[in-house]
């Protein structure tokens, strides 16, 4: 089965190829260039930065990349290369040749998780690049009918192309590793079991194991598969896709704690890997191992993938792990001390990211902390934190990453923020693709039809209430009061009615029984208080100025209350692209460059995401307009 037929492998055309070299020392570059110069290339660009790597790569089709494994910057060249092929820059048919002169595990593992097609080690002679950058050309060919069935969603023509590739030019590792992983994603298992047991005599291979270890799990035997796994990592211990299978089975066999161990190894080898942090975070929270989680989140922070949106949805799901571990049984001095290592792991986080970044995560942060508030009860500060972190983007959202407006959006609904929800909701309306962490935010969401139904009542009743406060303020305080029994941190109650209630006091000719008592009175100055301490929209905050003026300042004029509040459309979030938090694509029209000049004004201490150094946010309570706790609503989270 798949023998080799005598077909000549194709032959390299020099002069048609194209190649990009990408390194930030320009003395090794240009070496590299003149070794390549007398093969007959005619197109040899060089980039010393990653910023110049992608804007060649928007303007040529390269056949092949060569970049060094240390760029001295914030990505490196794995980094670099998930980059491109997120932002596709790169076609299937390009070649990669990663170079370095590191030759630590870490270094090795993580070049092997972009699947190169080489790694050359410095120094590097002529023999060894025309060899090597041959083969690779090479197999870009061999490779490429395969690549474009992919490409059109063509699974089952793929994997006839990679036997029929396999079978006239003889055998290729990467074909043969994909061939293998074609047919488990396609749950082609009678196809799979004569390849394997070819590959098996002819071309044995850690792939092959782990396959076989697979096949094992399908038929049933799943300690079989464990004990196949665990002697091929006995015999090459820094398989990591061994490791990461065994994580998983273990896990199907109810071996928590060494599905931990497993992980942790996996981990250690490969701390760049975020997604391995998260396997070990969540191994430890279902263990209710605080120091195992933590530490993974540590390293998590010091390797976050920036090279894209994606590195808020790995500090996302971090923070929701964490949240399991926050919410098991444990006493408040534990809960603090967590909170404290979590504002920990923020700052290092805050320290990896581009300025471009940093603003994103403060507003994060102070989003965290108002859900913590709400989940111990405490809806004015969480309010208030969540404003603060919004207040920023008041009049932006969207430049915000979906996964931060997912994040946020709970807790506007509880607050009964129908203005920001609906800014919010419309911006996430647009978005064609989300993160597999941000799907799971949107199905809580929407499988809460009370909550949407709520909402959708509530935005009705304040445009009525809305359109009485001129004419009618009586009866529209009477409105507001109902909306406030049951939203009574609405920012739209709040003004609705104080607007209302600045009318009854102010009025030259309120009759002697239509003036308020001193029950209402003091019910007013806790409104006030509730609203005074909160950043708004601009719009609002023009119309709370107005009310308090009107309110310290008594005048017959009155200005009009601010246009009708936005109806609030049903939570019907349909993306028609979703990328899974395993792969490097951004899911949003996101750009560093839009972000860049916003990284100054919210560039502020991040401790403040988290810290307690506001009247707002000081536990004990006191006369302070910011901690007055009214009668709560229903939960919705």
């Amino acid at each position: 089965m798949m023998t080799a037929s005598n077909k000549v492998p194709p032959k390299v055309d020099w002069e048609k190829n194209k190649i990009l070299i990408i390194d930030d020392q320009r003395s090794a570059s240009l070496m590299l260039k003149s070794l390549l110069t007398p093969l007959g290339i005619k197109h040899i660009d060089i980039a010393d930065t990653y910023d110049e790597a992608v804007r060649a790569c928007r303007k040529t089709h390269y056949s092949v990349l060569i970049t060094d494994y240390h760029l001295n910057q914030a990505l490196n060249g794995s980094e670099l290369i998930c980059l491109l092929r997120s932002k596709r820059l790169l076609s299937s048919a390009c070649g990669i040749m990663m170079i370095s002169g590191d030759h630590s595990t870490e270094v090795i593992l993580s070049t092997l998780s972009v699947q190169p097609d080489c790694f050359l080690t410095k120094p590097i002679t002529n023999t060894t690049l025309k060899q090597k950058l041959t083969q690779t050309l090479t197999d870009c060919v061999i490779r490429q009918p395969v690549y474009q069935a992919l490409e059109v969603h063509q699974p089952q023509r793929a994997i006839e192309l990679c036997k029929q590739q396999l079978t006239q030019f003889g055998h290729n590792q990467k074909l043969s590793d994909l061939l293998l992983d074609l047919l488990v994603e396609e749950q082609a298992w009678q196809q799979l079991k004569p390849i394997l047991a070819f590959l098996n005599a002819k071309h044995p291979s850690h792939k092959v194991t782990i396959i076989e270890a697979k096949l094992m799990h399908h038929d049933g035997h799943l300690d079989q598969a464990i004990q196949h796994l665990e002697a091929l990592i006995e015999r090459a211990p820094l398989c990591v896709e061994a490791l990461d299978t065994l994580v998983q089975y273990q896990q199907f066999n109810h071996q928590a704690f060494d599905a931990l161990n497993t992980a942790q190894r996996a981990f250690h080898l490969t701390p760049s890997a975020s997604h391995r942090a998260l396997i070990v975070a969540q191994q430890a929270a279902d263990l209710n191992k605080s120091d195992e989680l933590l530490s993974a989140g540590r390293v998590l922070a010091n390797h976050l993938p920036i090279i894209d949106i994606s590195w808020i949805v790995r500090f996302a799901e971090f923070n929701a792990i964490f949240e399991q571990l926050y919410f098991s049984p444990r006493t408040n001095q534990s809960r603090r001390q967590l909170l404290q290592e979590l504002k920990g792991i923020q700052q290092r986080a805050f320290s990896r990211l581009l300025p471009a970044q940093q603003p994103f995560l403060t507003t994060y942060g102070h989003i965290v902390r108002a859900r913590f508030y709400l989940s111990e009860n405490k809806p004015l500060k969480a309010k208030r934190r969540a404003l603060i972190g919004l207040s920023h983007y008041f009049d932006r959202v969207t430049k915000l990453p979906s996964v931060i407006l997912v994040e946020l959006l709970p807790i506007l609904i509880h607050l009964g923020e129908v203005l920001l929800i609906s800014e919010v909701h419309q911006t996430l309306s647009l978005r064609d693709r989300f993160d597999g962490h941000s799907l799971q935010r949107i199905d809580s969401l929407r499988s809460n039809a009370e909550a949407a139904s709520s909402i959708k009542n509530l935005a009705l009743q304040l445009s009525e209430a809305k359109a009485l406060i001129v004419n009618q303020p009586i009866d529209a305080m009477r409105l507001y009061n109902q909306i406030l029994s049951r939203y009574p941190y609405s920012s739209d109650a709040n003004l609705g009615y104080l607007d209302a209630y600045s009318r009854q006091v102010t009025h030259p000719n309120v009759p002697e029984e239509l003036q308020l008592d001193q029950p209402t009175q003091s019910y007013s100055r806790q409104r006030r208080q509730a609203i005074s301490v909160m950043p708004l929209p601009a719009d609002y905050e023009a119309w709370r100025s107005r009310i308090f003026n009107q309110l310290d300042n008594p005048s017959p004029h009155f200005n009009e209350p601010p246009a009708a509040t936005p109806s609030f459309l049903a939570i019907d979030l349909t993306p028609a692209y979703v990328d899974s938090a395993e792969n490097h694509y951004s899911d949003e029209r996101y750009s560093q460059d839009d972000s860049s000049q916003e990284s100054a004004s919210q560039n502020s201490c991040v401790e403040n995401s988290y810290s307690e150094n506001r009247a707002a946010d000081n536990d004990s309570n006191s006369s302070r307009p910011d901690v007055i706790e009214l009668a709560p609503t229903n939960h919705i989270q």
